[in-house]
Parts: structure tokens; sequence; C-alpha cells
């Protein structure tokens, strides 16, 4: 009966922490209003200690690159031209002749660096790496192989070469292997030969989803701001397609701190959360984790037949070691749902407030990442799982006696028996996709 209460007190906490209010939560930290722009937040630091006698051996890990700029620049063509334009036309606010000008620097420093890794985004890197390092000594400090792989897009590459290079720098006698390489995107990247099932009601909620978008990010207020007359402003500017890119420039300044630029001047706080809001809910859709919805994480079960595979082995071989793998958020989030931790599987078509309890910067803040952290026992043949997101303990819908630790058995038998039940069907051969 003890071991069940303090299962239960376990689970409590870590239910805790996502089903807070988020809106509470990002008045008192706008930075976390940025939603998929969202920097690192820092780790509780909270560390179980394994049962005794336990102690790991193996962590394997999927991480999101680093602090980036905007994937290409089209928010910033957009608002240039159209603010240009209307300086010409004499209708440009002084804060509107302001922000034009803040909006040039912005892209002179953004030109020819579509995605590309900030300087913040590589420390973010090194600091997990750090930490990994600090967490578990027993393991990381021993002659260890470290094998990763990343994407082929740059950012994720210098993510994974700052992380492999802070654990050199602290274990000499680490070997790292690097690769980058079309071979390993089946499973690094959205895998689109995996026929996905249709849903009814993705039209529907699309539907919704636009008139929401409409709705949070309508730019009233910024057309009021910005020009002197909105009437004439209108036949030139679109108020959501202008409210939309100053959002996510004003979010993208968070990944460049050297700038000192921002444009949330722009925005009341309110509009600014509204802005998350719209892409809180716009990513849960894209990925599925919404009742009805096209369930589009199909694409990213061969990431967990790679967990899987590659745990299987090291747990037979006896050895030890550390698997990365770096990639972008688009996988980070529905391999979250797909493991049922916590924080991702509450999504709602109840967009308003989908907020509530399904919330982007607890998923896929720049650099985060899911890890698994194995213990094994000596004269044992009971491996324990841990499972962390964002280097926070969290919980999968696996039953155990010992949370947050997991027996590898019923972990490998949870999502086997989930992959089988899926029923995959691939377009093309399965080896054309490796």
């Amino acid at each position: 009966m003890r071991k069940i209460t303090l299962l239960l007190l376990a689970m409590g906490c870590s239910l805790a922490t996502w089903a807070q209010s988020s809106r509470a939560e990002l008045l008192t930290h706008i930075e976390l209003a940025t939603s998929n722009y969202c920097n690192y937040p820092n780790p509780t630091g909270h560390i179980t200690p394994p049962p005794a006698g336990y102690e790991p051996f193996y962590i394997t890990h999927y991480g999101r690159h680093g602090a980036r700029y905007m994937t290409d620049d089209d928010a910033y063509k957009y608002l240039v031209n159209k603010l240009d334009s209307a300086n010409d036309m004499g209708l440009l606010t002084p804060l509107g002749k302001d922000a034009l000008q803040r909006l040039k620097m912005a892209y002179a420093d953004a030109y020819k660096r579509d995605g590309d890794l900030t300087r913040l985004g590589a420390r973010q890197h090194r600091a997990i790496a750090h930490r990994m390092f600090v967490n578990y000594p027993s393991l990381m400090q021993q002659p260890l192989e470290v094998k990763a792989n990343s994407s082929t897009v740059r950012r994720c590459m210098l993510s994974m070469a700052n992380f492999c290079l802070e654990l050199k720098s602290l274990n000499p006698a680490v070997s790292v292997d690097m690769n980058a390489s079309e071979h390993d995107m089946y499973y690094l990247t959205p895998n689109d030969s995996i026929n996905i099932p249709k849903s009814e009601r993705d039209g529907e909620l699309y539907d919704i989803l636009s008139a929401f978008k409409r709705k949070m990010l309508n730019g009233r207020h910024q057309m009021a701001l910005l020009f002197n007359d909105t009437v004439r402003a209108k036949q030139l500017v679109e108020p959501c397609q202008l409210a939309d890119h100053l959002w996510n420039t004003a979010a993208d300044m968070y990944c460049l701190p050297e700038l000192n630029l921002s444009f949330n001047d722009l925005f009341t706080e309110d509009e600014f959360i509204d802005g998350f809001r719209a892409y809180n809910a716009s990513w849960c859709l894209w990925e599925g984790l919404m009742p009805g919805a096209q369930p589009n994480y199909y694409a990213i079960y061969p990431l967990l037949i790679n967990f899987l595979d590659e745990a299987s082995d090291m747990v037979r071989s006896g050895m030890s070691g550390v698997r990365l793998r770096f990639g972008h958020d688009s996988v980070l989030l529905p391999f979250s749902y797909i493991l049922g931790v916590q924080e991702a599987i509450h999504g709602t078509d109840d967009m308003e407030h989908l907020h509530d309890n399904f919330a982007l910067y607890r998923l896929i803040p720049m650099a985060g990442n899911v890890q698994w952290v194995f213990f094994r026992k000596p004269g044992s043949d009971d491996v324990l799982v841990k499972f962390l997101m964002n280097e926070n303990e969290t919980s999968v819908p696996i039953t155990t006696d010992c949370y947050p630790f997991y027996h590898w058995k019923d972990v490998e038998n949870h999502y086997r028996t989930m992959l089988k039940n899926a029923n995959m069907t691939y377009k093309t051969n399965l080896n054309e996709n490796k």
C-alpha cells in the first residue's frame, strides 16, 4: 500500500507540473509566449536517484536544434516592403517609422541566414551536454562511445557539433562518431513514405483553426499603432498578415539577444499571448494531436522503432554508451505525443482553452529534447528506464512500481504493441527509405 501511495504522489507532482494554467505563467514570463521560438527553459534540477544498486549505462536522445533565425525571410520582405511603401505615401506614425528602422536592422542581420543556428542556439546545446555529464557522472566520466546523427539541415548539424564538442571537452576519453546523411533522414525527420490514415473532421478543424488565428492575430491594434490613416493603409496591408509577420519577428528576437532589438511594443501582453495561442493550436492540429485530426504523427513511428531497436541492442550487449539524434520541432512534438508523455497528450479541439493544458513551451522550445536514461544492477536482468522531457522527469502511460523509473521489459512491450496496433503501411518499399 505504501508503494502505491508513493507512486500516486510522485505522479501527482508530475501532473501538477503540466496542468497549471499556462496563461498565468505567460503573464509572469512573457518570453514563454514565443511558442516554438521559446528559448530552452532551465530544467528543475531535480534528479531522482535510482533504486539501490542501479547505475546508468545508456542514454538515448532526440533533440531539436537550438535557437535559430526565421526559416525564411518572407516576414521581413513583407514588413519592410509594405512599411517602406506606406512611408513614401506619408502613412506611417512616428512609431511606424521607428519600427521600420528596427525591421531593416533585423533584416540586414538575417540576410542569407534563413534558419541558421544563432550563438544562443550553440550555447543551449553545450549547456544540455554539460548537465548530462554532471547529472550522470558514473556513466559520462568513463571511456565512452557517443554515436550522434543529425538532420542534414545546417542548424541541426551545428547543434550536434556543439553538443558533442562539449562532451569531448569534459571527457577527452569520449569517442564521438558524428554523421549527417540522407541515409538516416527516414527516422530523423517525418517519414513521408508512410500512409497517413484520413480523418473526416480534418477539414472542419482547419476551418476552425483559420477563424481562430484570424481572431487571435487580427491586426487592429498594430494597424492603429503604425499607420495614421488605417483606411488607406488597408489598401496596402492586410491586417491579419501584418500581425502574423510582426508576431513571428518579435518572437524570433528572443533567439538573437545580441541584437538588442524588440518588437514587443507593437503588442499588448494579451495580444502577444494571443499569438502564442494561435500557434499553439496550429501545431496541435498540424501534427494530428487534436481529437478528430488526421494522425500525422504516424510519420514519426520510424523514430520510435529506431529508439527501441538500438536500446534493445545496447541492453543485450551489456555495454555502455550515449546515442544522440538532432532534428526538428516537427518531430519532437509528435514523438512526445506517441510516447504518451504527460506534457503532450492533452490536446483538445477546444482551441479557446487548449493552452490551459497543452503548451508548446513545455514541449518544443529551442533545443527541446526527449531522453531515455537506462539503469542496471549487477547480478540482475531487470533494466530500468527513466523518461525526461526537456531534462525534467516525466511520466508515460505504463504501469510501474518505481516511478519515475519504468521496467524496460514493460516499456518495450508497450511500445512494440502500440506499433503493431498502428498497422502502418508504406507507399514504397521500406528498404528504399533507409
